[in-house]
C-alpha cells in the first residue's frame, strides 16, 4: 500500500512537471503605448470663454500598429499636452518618419491667456498662446 502511495505521488510530480515545462505558451500577445512627439500645430491664437478651439496636432508614430488612444495633459497652465499612442501587435514594421495628425480641443473657462505647451522632447515644445476674452 505504501509503494502505491509512493507511485501515484510520483505521477503527479511527473504529469505537473510535463505541463509546467509545456512547450507551447499559448497565444503571444503583444502591446504597449507610449508618449510620442509633436512635430506640429495649427490652430487659432484667440478663442471665447467657454467655446471649444480645434488644434491640429500631428506627431510621430514608431511603427504601422500604432494607434491614437488620447491626449494626455498636465493640470494647470501653463499646460503640457502629449500625444499617447498604443501599439497593439507583434508583427509591426518600424516607421521612423510616420506621422498621424488628431485635433485637441482646448475651452477656457476664464478670459485670459493660456500657454499650450505640446512635448516635443524632454523640456523641448512647441509652444501656443491663445487669448482667450469674452467677446
Amino acid at each position: 500500500m505504501k509503494t502505491l502511495k509512493l507511485r501515484f505521488i510520483a505521477l503527479i510530480i511527473v504529469i505537473t512537471a510535463t505541463a509546467a515545462c509545456s512547450v507551447d505558451n499559448g497565444p503571444q500577445t503583444c502591446f504597449f503605448n507610449a508618449q510620442m512627439a509633436t512635430t506640429a500645430v495649427t490652430g487659432p491664437e484667440t478663442a471665447l470663454v467657454n467655446v471649444p478651439i480645434t488644434f491640429n496636432v500631428t506627431f510621430r508614430v514608431g511603427n504601422d500598429c500604432g494607434v491614437f488612444n488620447r491626449f494626455l495633459e498636465t493640470n494647470g497652465f501653463p499646460k503640457q499636452i502629449v500625444a499617447l499612442v498604443d501599439y497593439p501587435g507583434c508583427d509591426c514594421t518600424n516607421t521612423p518618419t510616420a506621422t498621424l495628425t488628431k485635433p485637441y480641443t482646448f475651452t477656457a473657462s476664464a478670459a485670459g491667456t493660456y500657454e499650450l505647451k505640446f512635448v516635443v522632447d524632454t523640456n523641448v515644445f512647441i509652444t501656443k498662446t491663445v487669448t482667450v476674452t469674452v467677446d
